[in-house]
């Protein structure tokens, strides 16, 4: 191969890696344009002077981080919903809460007559002393 096409393969390859990474920039960088971008970087690269295996490791490394980090993000997601449920089930039954502050500040028990949530996913329950957020709710008991 003569130094004119290994030239010729090197700005092709940077033009190619180039426009992989501004077009997942653009979007989000997520495990499909990670993916792609390795897959190009791996078949474009010069075969006079292939990628180290440091290289290789260190991205595959990153890689699997982006990953867990992803399917964490699942978990947590899953946990809010189940938080919705439980606070669903509460409806119809007597909760406890401390109404006031300071010197003013009063145990109260409630009946739940429905629950709503606000524009941040936090729910708060409707009862018979007022709304209440669930997580100031001290305890629960059927009627």
């Amino acid at each position: 191969m003569a130094v004119t096409d290994v030239t010729s393969i090197n700005s092709t390859t940077n033009s190619n890696q180039s426009s992989a990474v501004t077009t997942a920039t653009n979007d989000q960088l997520g495990k499909d344009a990670f993916l792609k971008l390795l897959i190009a970087e791996l078949s474009n690269q010069d075969p006079l002077n292939p990628m180290e295996d440091r290289e290789f490791i260190s991205q595959m490394a990153t890689f699997s981080s982006l990953e867990q980090m992803q399917n964490m993000n699942k978990t947590l997601e899953g946990m809010a919903e189940a938080n919705k449920f439980s606070a669903v089930s509460y409806i119809g039954k007597a909760v406890a809460f401390t109404k006031g502050t300071g010197d003013d500040a009063q145990q109260v028990a409630a009946l739940v007559n429905a629950v709503w949530f606000d524009a941040g996913g936090k729910a708060i329950l409707d009862t018979t002393e007022g709304e209440v957020s669930l997580e100031d709710v001290e305890g629960v008991s059927e009627i």
